[in-house]
């Protein structure tokens, strides 16, 4: 049999036997390398370990303790997890499961509008344990778009997702960050898929590690409702949250730290400090200060002003709406207009509440012919906003409709661009 010579990162060479896979070369070098490896990098691109190496490629291996290791675990876990919800919930309807910072989650559709307990997530949890267990090697497959749309025919979400590929294909349309995550179009248009039993499958782009013995630290934490595909007149899905790390210490690390920062929770803290609240009457996203939460945001707004007037800006106010035609000239309405409030009706316009401070801090520029001498002009302003955001993301003051930033705009000829950014 001939053998195959491959490249290190450290531009040092390998001589392997024909057909070797990345896990081979992994073996090769040192047993703990093979251990420590979930994928690899065969010219630049990221591939299972136990694809067959080309010969000449440029190989490295991608362990579970970097970033790009910690992305593969997580969305293996992903799937683990998919696999176990359809074993106790039959008839369950699952559509995308990416990995994400710290972890990775899955959306699903239970059978009669069931909604999942907390009991649930300790049962699904138990059932990824016994996936875990049995070391279920992931199997990468590619499909036409025909057979995959046959092969995924009882998973609606997953064929919509295929159709929209497949018009993109064609220039009806486009592939979103979504679709590419979830569909790996290889050479010739097939779609690639993973398998781990006979009873599961899911398309993925992969890559994934090479069983599911490889896996085993990861926690459930939540569920969430998520509207698919984030449209709001879209079905209601539950959302399960996981994490999943290369060890049991960096799981138990990053669990410490969540705790932690939970009892630092601005919203916890604000209602035992007394500072602030989101009283319901008032509506989603709006918060009224307290008179200690008052005290404490008027030294920051102090602060703010000192060390813009140190800076030599000048104060500003503009007003909370503007007529419409103001954000059509800014362009906020052609791009913008689903982060904005409702137009109102007025005899004299259509208006809106100001979702950005920019556009009426260019109308004080342009109030009157300006000379050169005057620049760089530097207006400073405390701007109340209000951005319609979706119910779903609000966060206490951290995702919020309505808010007071220090917005400020600079007005500068280009020779002076650089200095201005460098203050």
């Amino acid at each position: 049999m001939s053998n195959i010579t491959v490249s290190l990162p450290d531009g040092s060479r390998r001589e392997l036997a024909a057909g070797s896979t990345a896990l081979d070369m992994a073996s090769s070098i040192g047993p703990r390398l093979a251990k420590a490896a979930v994928a690899a990098k065969v010219d630049g691109e990221q591939v299972d370990l136990t694809r067959p190496l080309p010969d000449g490629a440029t190989v490295a291996i991608i362990t579970a303790d970097t970033p790009e290791g910690r992305h593969v675990l997580r969305h293996s876990t992903a799937h683990v997890m998919a696999q176990a919800v359809t074993r106790l919930f039959p008839g369950a309807k699952f559509s995308i499961g990416p990995a994400i910072e710290n972890g990775f989650y899955y959306d699903f559709e239970l059978p009669g509008g069931k909604t999942f307990s907390d009991d649930d997530l300790a049962a699904i949890e138990a059932e990824m344990r016994e996936i875990v267990k049995a070391d279920q090697p992931f199997v990468r497959s590619e499909h036409s778009i025909e057979d995959a749309k046959r092969l995924f025919a009882d998973q609606p979400y997953k064929v919509e997702i295929i159709e929209r590929v497949e018009r993109a294909a064609t220039g009806d349309g486009a592939v979103d960050a979504t679709d590419a995550g979830e569909v790996g179009m290889a050479d010739g248009g097939t779609i690639s898929a993973y398998r781990n039993t006979d009873t599961f499958v899911d398309m993925c782009v992969g890559p994934h590690v090479p069983s599911t013995g490889r896996l085993g630290h990861f926690k459930l934490q939540k569920v969430a409702g998520a509207y698919w595909r984030g449209d709001e007149h879209g079905k209601m899905l539950q959302r399960i949250y996981g994490t999943a790390w290369e060890s049991k210490q960096a799981l138990e690390d990053h669990l410490h730290q969540l705790e932690e920062a939970a009892k630092r929770d601005h919203r916890k803290l604000a209602t035992e400090l007394d500072l602030l609240s989101f009283p319901s009457e008032l509506g989603g996203g709006l918060a009224v200060w307290h008179p200690k939460g008052a005290i404490v945001r008027k030294l920051m707004e102090d602060y703010s002003r000192q060390r813009h007037q140190d800076g030599g800006y000048e104060f500003v106010f503009t007003p909370h709406l503007s007529n419409g035609k103001l954000f059509e000239t800014s362009g906020h309405l052609g791009w913008y207009a689903d982060g904005m409030y409702p137009p109102m009706e007025m005899d004299n316009g259509t208006y809106y509440m100001k979702p950005m401070n920019c556009p009426m801090h260019c109308l004080i520029f342009a109030s009157r012919q300006r000379s050169y001498r005057e620049l760089p002009l530097r207006l400073f302003e405390l701007g109340s906003v209000y951005r319609y955001e979706r119910a779903g993301t609000l966060h206490g003051l951290l995702r919020i409709r309505g808010f007071t930033q220090d917005d400020s705009h600079i007005f500068c000829t280009r020779e002076q661009l650089a200095d201005e950014i460098t203050s």
